[in-house]
């Protein structure tokens, strides 16, 4: 399953202090305030997770500066920025009686967990912030829905899986991984000459991680394989007959000859998640547009001591008072969802 909350993307590195503005708000969108303690209340749940901390500075979006006293204008700045963001969708929901379905908000909980990288990393939140974090995915996922005119009830993505079979597909699949194609093809040879697919792999493949295994790499959807294998090898598996070795394909390692060992459609029960997530497709494209022709609508106003508020992409929000490149800036904080 891929996808989806709101970016932290690196952008400057000036620095802030975690103190107390002066000025007694962080942020007014519309008519709603974001106060100065709700944003510091946010910036210490999140900095309190040491492993997403870790993630961020990772993805070279620290969260502290060099003293580890001061939080760094990038992480304030978007952390803000998603609040705005949330508290705009959430003002657009309650205008037009926009309420979460139940599987929307058991999507939106795995949709939470996969955001920030792992269950172990998003139990290191506090649990307020637990909560926090899958209400706002859930008002993510209820409006991509809305837009996308997708029903999200168990009925209308039964009709989606019904439809959509090929997608749900679980494939087992086995490699031989050469440098060349010259050395592909012969050992192609060998296995047309009646070596089998395993012990061909055994012998000659030069992936270590299947070889022992016969050169079963797993299973998994067709979407799947192309995130991880790419479009050759997927493109491979799509319609070979089971137990039939392929041409050999380039994948980014070498040279790869394909078995498809079995296909098994997943039951609904076990792809319904994936099924829902997979019909909102386009939802974040409609989302975004949502977001940018919402803000010319709505008010902001961007306490000083964070920023400034700057047409980023069609969608006002915060930037910093100084620093960045328009090249950097149009890669700031990206208003739709992350796939």
């Amino acid at each position: 399953m891929s996808r989806r909350l709101l970016k932290f993307l690196p952008l400057a590195l000036g620095f802030v202090l975690a103190s107390c503005s002066t000025i007694g708000y962080a942020a007014k969108v519309g008519p709603q305030t974001i106060s100065n303690s709700q944003l510091h209340t946010e910036l210490r749940e999140v900095s309190s997770n040491s492993a997403f901390d870790a993630l961020l500075s990772k993805n070279k979006s620290p969260v502290f500066g060099p003293d580890k006293k001061s939080y760094t204008t990038l992480f304030v700045d978007n952390i803000l920025n998603r609040r705005i963001t949330i508290d705009r969708i959430l003002q657009a929901e309650h205008r037009l009686n926009i309420t979460p379905t139940p599987l929307e908000a058991q999507l939106a909980k795995v949709l939470t967990v996969q955001s920030v990288g792992s269950q172990s990393t998003f139990a290191a939140f506090p649990k307020t912030y637990q909560a926090q974090l899958v209400s706002d995915t859930r008002a993510i996922v209820a409006m991509e829905a809305y837009l996308a005119k997708v029903n999200l009830s168990t009925a209308g993505v039964h009709a989606y899986y019904a439809s959509h079979h090929g997608s749900f597909v679980d494939v087992c699949s086995s490699e031989i991984l050469e440098t060349s194609p010259l050395e592909a093809d012969a050992v192609l040879a060998k296995i047309r000459g009646g070596l089998s697919f395993a012990a061909a792999a055994n012998q000659y493949s030069e992936d270590k991680s299947s070889q022992a295994s016969g050169g079963a790499v797993g299973c998994g959807t067709i979407s799947q394989y192309e995130q991880v294998l790419g479009a050759n090898y997927t493109h491979a598996i799509e319609t070979l007959p089971i137990g039939k070795a392929s041409l050999p394909v380039q994948i980014s390692q070498g040279w790869s000859i394909v078995e498809v060992t079995s296909r098994t459609l997943i039951p609904f029960h076990a792809a319904e998640l994936s099924a829902a997530n997979d019909e909102l497709g386009h939802g974040s494209v409609l989302l975004n547009d949502f977001l940018a022709r919402d803000s010319k609508s709505q008010t902001l106003k961007v306490n000083p001591e964070y920023g400034r508020v700057k047409d980023v992409g069609g969608v006002l929000q915060v930037a910093p008072s100084k620093g960045p490149s328009p090249k950097a800036l149009s890669q700031y904080f990206t208003p739709g969802l992350a796939r």
